[in-house]
């Protein structure tokens, strides 16, 4: 009888020690994904830098501040913010996989959203210089070669703007 309140009080020590055992920057990185997945973009984003502030060293800061960068660009429309918060990755973390996809989303955005063919063009061929290697080269000439073009200038995309307009109105 004695022995059954020691294991109780060891199963609740173990699961204690299990729940505190994750890191507080990889719970606010749960955290943001959550939110994002809720639908709670404003929070999601903010969960995120407040990763990057807290925790400077953490592994974790660099994609916390490219999926702010998405949430800027895909929820917020606030594509500035989405620039600088992804060129903080680049400057301050220059050797992850996250500063390759942010130097191509800043050239992305300046190209179609923001409709700066010079600075994406400096954004694109910066990511080619520094990622030679990188699996997005073929999708950065790609848009290159296609800046500043209208959709219906692109033979390879000829139609679609219009396909997907006749299939709205069906």
């Amino acid at each position: 009888m004695k022995m059954i309140p020691k294991l109780l009080f060891g199963c609740a020590l173990c699961s204690m020690i299990i729940t505190c055992s994750r890191m507080p920057d990889e719970s606010l990185m749960e955290k943001g994904a959550r939110l994002e997945e809720e639908g709670q973009f404003t929070e999601a984003a903010a969960c995120y830098e407040k990763l990057a502030r807290l925790y400077p060293r953490s592994l974790l800061r660099p994609e916390a501040l490219y999926k702010a960068g998405l949430v800027y660009i895909n929820n917020h429309q606030d594509f500035e913010k989405a620039v600088s918060t992804m060129q903080r990755v680049i400057d301050e973390h220059s050797e992850t996989k996250e500063a390759a996809q942010c130097q191509f989303m800043i050239g992305f955005v300046y190209a179609n959203s923001v409709n700066d063919t010079a600075k994406a063009r400096s954004a694109y061929e910066t990511f080619l210089a520094k990622h030679p290697e990188h699996e997005l080269v073929p999708s950065v000439e790609w848009e290159l070669r296609h800046l500043g073009m209208d959709i219906n200038e692109i033979p390879e995309l000829k139609g679609i703007e219009g396909d997907s307009q006749e299939q709205r109105e069906d």
